[in-house]
Formats: C-alpha cells, sequence, structure tokens
C-alpha cells in the first residue's frame, strides 16, 4: 500500500513482501493496522524472506539504521552506553538471522542480548562500588571529621550561653550598636528597627549586635521574602525574624533553647554515618553476582563468533583482505609498543571478539585511575575507557550503498597508521567531565573538581553552601 491508503478500521493481516529502505518505512507500514480506530481486537503483521538471498543484506541494513536511531533516543543511560536492546532492533536481526540460513546466528543473537544485559548489570554494579569506595575514602571520613567538630562546637556554645534572667521576662539583656538594652520592649523595638534598616540589596551579612553571649547578624532572605538572623558562637545557629519586636526575642530564644536538640540529633547523624562507613566498607569487597554466569556466556559467544566470523557475512570475513589488514596494522602497533612478537594467528586467539580489540592500556601518574583504548571492527568503532567507563566513543560512518564495509575499514587502518600511543590515550577533559564528573589536573591526574576548598574556608566545595 503507498503513502495516503486509509483502510485502518477493518484491516485483519498485513503481508510485507518486499524489504524497505528505512525502518520508518516499515513502522509506517505497521501503522496501518496497529493503531486507534481498528475494529480488529487482533492484528497480524506477516514478513516474507528467502534464505540465503540478498533479502539478508537488506534485513542488516534495516537492523543497522534501526539500532543507531534506537541508541540515540533511547531513555536507558544508567551507564552511558548504548546496547542492541531495542525491541524493533532484535526483530530486525532476527529477520536477517533467518534469511542466512545459519543455525549459529540465532543462537548468536541470544548470547549477544544476554551478555549485553549482563555487562550493564555489572557496569551498574561497578558504578555503584567506584561511589561506595568514593564514600569510603573520602565523603564518610570527611563527614565523621565534620561532625565530631560542630559536636564540640555545639557543646561550647551550650556552657557559653547566658542564662535567662531570674525575673517574669527572663530576658537578659540585647546589646545593640554598642548600647546594652535591659528592658526587653525597648530592646525589641530597637531591634526590629535595625532589621529594617538593612538593605535587602546587601549580599552580606550585617551584623546588629550581641545577645546571650553570641553575635548577631541578619542577611536578606529574596527566595522567603524575610531576614534571617544567624546567632554566631564556636558555630552559627540559624533562625527567621518576623514582624512582630517581640515574637523576634522569642526566635533568638528558641533556637537558642534548641541547642541540646541539635546537639542529640548531631550526635545521632554521627553514629549513623561511622555505620554507614562500616558497611559501605563490607561492600566494596564483593564481587559482582553473575560474574560466572558472565564469563560463561562470554566465553560462548566468543567460541560462536569464531565458528560465524561474528555473525555478519562468513564469506566476507574469511576472505576480506582489507580486515587481514587492518589487524596487520594492528599487530604491528602492538609489537612496535608492547613487543609481543603477534602474528595473525595470535591476533585471532588474543582478539577473538572482533567488537573488543584493545590497543592501549596505561594509568595516570598517580596510578589511582586506568585508561584503555580498543577498536570495534564490527561496527566500526573506537572507544576510549576510564577505569572500565565508556568515555568516548567515535563511529566510523558506514556507507549504506556499499555492502563490503571497505569504507570504514579503510578509516580505521588509516586511523591506526598515523596515531601514536598517546594518541589512544589522549582522554578530553569535557569528556571525562561529563562522563565522570572529573577534571584532569597539570601532571596528567584525575580528581573530581568538587573536592577543593577555592574559597579556603576550611569546607570542601562539594558541602559548602557558601561556594
Amino acid at each position: 500500500m503507498g503513502e495516503g491508503t486509509n483502510a485502518q478500521n477493518k484491516l485483519v493481516a498485513i503481508h510485507d513482501l518486499d524489504v524497505p529502505w528505512r525502518p520508518s518505512d516499515l513502522e509506517q507500514r505497521s501503522g496501518r493496522i496497529v493503531r486507534q480506530g481498528n475494529e480488529n481486537k487482533d492484528v497480524y503483521i506477516y514478513r516474507y524472506i528467502t534464505e540465503n538471498t540478498f533479502d539478508g543484506y537488506l534485513w542488516q541494513m534495516i537492523e543497522r539504521k534501526q539500532k543507531f536511531i534506537s541508541q540515540v533516543f533511547t531513555s536507558k543511560t544508567p551507564v552511558r552506553t548504548m546496547e542492541e536492546i531495542d525491541e524493533a532492533t532484535l526483530n530486525y536481526a532476527e529477520l536477517k538471522a533467518l534469511s542466512t540460513g545459519n543455525p549459529f546466528i540465532r543462537e548468536k543473537m541470544d548470547l549477544d542480548l544476554e551478555v549485553s544485559r549482563l555487562k550493564m548489570l555489572e557496569s551498574n554494579f561497578k558504578s555503584n562500588i567506584y561511589k561506595l569506595e568514593d564514600k569510603v575514602y573520602k565523603t564518610y571520613p570527611k563527614e565523621i571529621k565534620d561532625l565530631e567538630n560542630k559536636i564540640e562546637y555545639i557543646k561550647k556554645d551550650i556552657e557559653n550561653l547566658e542564662p535567662y534572667n531570674t525575673g517574669d521576662s527572663k530576658f537578659t539583656s540585647l546589646t545593640l550598636d554598642g548600647k546594652r538594652y535591659t528592658d526587653k520592649k525597648l530592646a525589641a523595638e530597637f531591634l526590629l528597627h535595625k532589621i529594617k534598616a538593612v538593605k535587602i540589596s546587601d549580599s552580606k551579612e550585617s551584623k546588629l549586635g550581641e545577645y546571650r553571649n553570641f553575635e548577631l547578624f541578619t542577611k536578606y532572605n529574596a527566595f522567603s521574602n524575610k531576614y534571617d538572623f544567624i546567632l554566631k558562637g564556636n558555630t552559627n545557629h540559624y533562625g527567621e525574624f518576623g514582624t512582630d519586636s517581640i515574637g523576634n526575642i522569642t526566635r533568638l530564644d528558641n533556637v537558642l533553647d534548641k541547642m541540646p536538640d541539635r546537639l542529640e540529633n548531631t550526635i545521632n547523624k554521627l553514629s549513623d554515618t561511622r555505620n554507614l562507613l562500616e558497611n559501605a566498607k563490607i561492600e566494596i569487597k564483593k564481587e559482582f553476582p553473575d560474574k560466572d554466569l558472565l564469563k560463561e556466556k562470554s566465553l560462548r559467544l566468543a567460541e560462536i563468533n569464531n565458528l560465524i566470523e561474528l555473525g555478519e557475512d562468513n564469506d566476507f570475513k574469511q576472505s576480506n583482505p582489507l580486515l587481514d589488514e587492518v589487524k596487520k596494522e594492528i599487530i604491528e602497533f602492538l609489537n612496535t609498543e608492547y613487543e609481543e612478537g603477534l602474528d595473525i594467528e595470535g591476533f585471532d586467539k588474543k582478539y577473538p571478539d572482533l567488537t573488543d580489540v584493545g590497543i592501549a592500556f596505561t594509568t595516570t601518574p598517580d596510578e589511582t585511575h586506568t585508561i584503555s583504548a580498543s577498536f570495534d571492527l564490527v561496527n566500526f568503532k573506537f572507544n576510549q575507557y576510564v577505569d572500565d567507563t565508556l568515555v568516548n566513543s567515535y563511529q566510523y560512518t558506514y556507507d549504506e550503498n556499499d555492502a563490503s564495509d571497505v569504507k570504514e575499514l579503510i578509516k580505521i587502518k588509516d586511523k591506526i597508521s598515523l596515531s601514536t600511543f598517546n594518541d589512544f590515550i589522549d582522554i578530553k577533559e569535557e569528556e571525562l567531565f561529563n562522563t565522570l564528573s572529573l577534571a584532569i589536573d597539570d601532571d596528567g591526574n584525575f580528581y573530581d573538581p568538587l573536592s577543593k576548598d577555592l574559597d579556603n574556608d576550611g569546607i570542601i566545595d562539594r558541602y559548602d553552601n557558601d561556594f
């Protein structure tokens, strides 16, 4: 049926006799029958394929195009990678498998999906472990130290707090502009007057005076449209002024009276943080629970890949001289760089999976992070990893009118022959930050920029509310 055909109400089945060039054409065909308004509860889509014909190549083209589209538009990005797990992609891959007549392709397709799923789970597991390690070695120790200091500061503030007066009002005194007021009503009125005199445009805290052995500051809060107050002792105690003069004195007292509760909460938080630290130390020692299953599936997939030459076109993979030239270029680089003494046979044993041909590996100068680079000779990609996390992937574009994959292999061969070891491991700072939120210092080491204390206030920027 051509574009514009309107027969959606009564359709029961559609028969696809040929293979279109675009996934959108298939989607449009299906949209004629799978749509609102169709009066039939069940509908059927039949696609006809002839084994060992050009249908295999056509379905391969549809698969590759749909894979790229799915990877761009998917919302599944837990490990910042693109996997062949889209339902439509698998459907087209299955049709391609059926058209080849190769019995191993179906098993490879199932293994690809299972290995991809397990690798994604493993990546998530490792990502969580890395986060816990960061907390064990940096975050929790820093939090514990800060909480311990805070507890001592609050204890000292409680000791230094001026007690209430024995009179009915319990009011002691309030010092404003160096003048001490002992009358509560008069002190409250002068305090309210000074609060209103503070300009809302002032970005800094304004000192009002002293109350019960604490320095009293205020600052306009644009979000609440009110004035906040800060009682400064060994640590800061925060509250909010109101419009009632006497009520403001009460607000100050309430904040100071709650210091014992604040102390108890801080002690509890310290205990909780210590427990979190101990639990995290246990968790980071655990291994990926499906490690053995992933190894088993990966080994079987490598075996299947050897049997069908990675499942694309067996005759091409076995006889393609350009692929052998790329292998030779990689062998020459590895032998020069690492003195491995590889040959073609050794290459095939070392890299049974051509989707992951490692070409460079190193660590940062401080040996805290690993950097590796590899080529995907099946999907024509160059990948860079930091600590097994993909930080950059360059896709060598394919020519959809060229079934031989020649242009991509030529580009990869040129890349290898013209590159040095440093070219392969050169990680761009923007890509590193976008992926792992890390920056690069002058020595080439990676660090967390928020672990610094740029304003030199004793609090790292990650936890510094003033930064």
